[in-house]
């Protein structure tokens, strides 16, 4: 059994650190590119020359900047809970107060959707609850810009929740260090959200025993 776990963690840490490769690499390739958008954070070089009333409505863009990044900021840690999940690595006693329901009991059918048929109701209104005051208060969704420097994805902050500035209390100065080290953010949370979409369908399907990364884990 030790000898399994072990195979299928060094599976998932090749593929954690495959996926996100090429990331890194857009950053650097941006000055070969045509491809220009107002500011130089998440440009991707391609074909597709971003113009007309889309990339134009600066109103619009900021906030679709914003909830790119938060997206994409659920995405990362959700693909590494999927991980952990795949491990089969769970909290140990219950997940309920009269013991009833263990936290290694919520895997039993599977993960994905099978296993939230198995959260008790009061637990999936907490999760709905937290979702409500991050939106609303720690994070606002209406809230597109913030932090010290006023940046994309940035807020303000709300006592007893989340620092305020943007990543954390610590400021990146340096321009072209901080617009890579956003881009990166960028690029590897579009990976996550492709990845994460990915491993749900797999937890959807039969043949894949409603596990994540079946076909990695699995062969």
């Amino acid at each position: 059994f030790a000898t399994h776990q072990l195979i299928k963690m060094a599976k998932l840490a090749l593929a954690l650190l495959a996926a996100p490769a090429v990331a890194f690499v857009a950053p650097g390739q941006q000055a070969a590119s045509k491809v220009v958008v107002k500011g130089d954070i998440g440009v991707d070089p391609g074909p597709i020359d971003p113009s007309g009333p889309f990339w134009d409505d600066q109103e619009g863009l900021a906030r679709r900047r914003a909830v790119e990044i938060k997206h994409g900021r659920i995405s990362m840690m959700a693909f590494l809970g999927m991980m952990v999940q795949e491990l089969g690595i769970t909290f140990p006693g219950s997940i309920n107060l009269d013991g009833s329901v263990q936290f290694s009991d919520i895997l039993k059918d599977g993960m994905g959707f099978p296993a939230l048929e198995n959260v008790p109701r009061l637990g999936l209104l907490q999760i709905v609850a937290f979702g409500f005051v991050a939106e609303t208060a720690a994070m606002p969704a209406t809230q597109y810009t913030g932090g010290p420097q006023n940046l994309p994805g940035g807020y303000d902050g709300s006592i007893g929740t989340i620092p305020g500035g943007y990543p954390f209390t610590t400021q990146i100065e340096d321009v072209t260090a901080r617009n890579r080290a956003l881009t990166c953010e960028l690029q590897n949370g579009r990976a996550a959200m492709l990845g994460t979409f990915g491993a749900m369908c797999h937890s959807c399907v039969d043949s894949c025993d409603h596990h994540f990364f079946y076909p990695i884990t699995h062969n």
